[in-house]
């Protein structure tokens, strides 16, 4: 049978933290997104599988620029130089919400006649060096989505493997503080019992679900929500056995998390405090630091580049407060940063589709900034 290599949720595209910049002007984290999938390019030429499974939200959004688009292109190109076909399922964050709306997947299809992409809200069938490969993409309901799982179920072909490809929440799930964007859900029972083999992607945390369905997992860190905490990469899917072999990604991004016990802490001592826990944490890692029942006073006399500057091996230091049970009106208070720190987070959860989010991001920063040079 067929030995597979399936990558999952690489979000190229995303500007987690985007007042992080190198000397050129790119997003940090942006960066790390692009050079794990390039990662996943390589190691999947590199261990010479008979195809290769893409599950869904490979782009950020369904309107990436011309440079990540151009990775994807890029990275195509690669797999189709070594000889590789392969199937791609579009994902929730990468399906536009207007059928009308023109897909980046309609492009690569035109271009990469050797991959099957799924994205037009309609379920397809793939032979994959002899498996059958169902693939269901993002719908607009959940309706909908059962619909197109019920036709793929019809195409079953009983002296095949047939493997199953979607992109979509399980409601047996750990609970979760928060649904994602246009997230459908499903039980695992909604999978026919035909398909011998099923591969997720949306859920970025690498994973066993049960003895035939499986979560790819993303290639880099997302965020902390990611449960389990378990490293990022792809798999190898072997359809004969039903193995699932998860390969690591050595590159990604570290985030850590470490607790200082704030209480009676003055502002100079908060910042020693943070110095001293945060010593051993990853190099160039996403810090998290929970600032436990910690006096209000002292905290908003610390500016944030002090914590910064307490951890200089960072990226970046996410200062938590907790003010404890003398304090829960300011509970989980806001961290203020500068104006143009402010208005880049806010860019970076807005639904931009149809708008160009780096230039966005842009326009308002200069604004931000000759507004601040006209009133010194």
């Amino acid at each position: 049978m067929a030995r597979l290599v399936a990558l999952g949720d690489a979000h190229l595209g995303r500007t987690h933290l985007a007042h992080l910049r190198d000397e050129e002007g790119r997003n940090l984290r942006e960066e790390d997104f692009l050079r794990s999938f390039s990662w996943a390019i390589q190691t999947t030429i590199e261990l010479e599988p008979d195809g290769f499974l893409w599950l869904g939200d490979i782009f950020d959004h369904a309107r990436p620029t011309y440079r990540t688009f151009a990775h994807v292109l890029a990275g195509l190109q690669k797999l189709t130089d070594a000889g590789l076909r392969g199937v791609a399922i579009s994902g929730n964050h990468d399906t536009p919400r207007v059928r009308g709306t023109g897909s980046p997947y309609d492009a690569l299809e035109r271009v990469f006649p050797s991959v099957t992409f799924a994205w037009r809200m309609e379920s397809l069938v793939a032979d994959l060096a002899g498996a059958k490969v169902h693939a269901v993409p993002q719908t607009l309901t959940v309706d909908d989505l059962r619909e197109q799982l019920g036709a793929a179920a019809g195409r079953v072909v009983g002296a095949a493997t047939n493997l199953l490809i979607a992109h979509v929440a399980l409601t047996s799930l750990p609970t979760r503080t928060y649904r994602d964007i246009n997230e459908l859900e499903v039980e695992e029972a909604a999978f026919d019992k035909g398909f011998d083999l099923v591969l997720l992607g949306h859920y970025h945390a690498h994973q066993k679900i049960s003895k035939r369905t499986w979560y790819a997992g993303s290639t880099d860190t997302f965020s902390y929500a990611d449960t389990p905490d378990v490293a990022k990469g792809l798999v190898i899917v072997d359809t004969e056995t039903g193995k699932i072999e998860h390969v690591e990604n050595p590159g990604e991004r570290p985030l850590a998390s470490v607790p200082v016990q704030a209480a009676g802490l003055s502002a100079g001592e908060l910042v020693d405090a943070v110095e001293r826990a945060a010593r051993g944490t990853p190099e160039h890692a996403v810090v998290r630091v929970y600032l436990n029942e910690v006096d209000p006073a002292a905290f908003r006399q610390v500016a944030n580049e002090q914590f910064q500057e307490a951890v200089p091996g960072a990226m970046w230091v996410q200062v938590e407060p907790d003010f404890g049970a003398d304090a829960l009106a300011m509970q989980g208070g806001p961290q203020i940063g500068s104006l143009e720190q402010e208005w880049a987070a806010y860019v970076e959860v807005q639904d931009l589709t149809g708008l160009d989010r780096p230039k966005v991001l842009e326009l308002g920063t200069r604004f931000l900034e000759e507004a601040k040079g006209e009133t010194v």
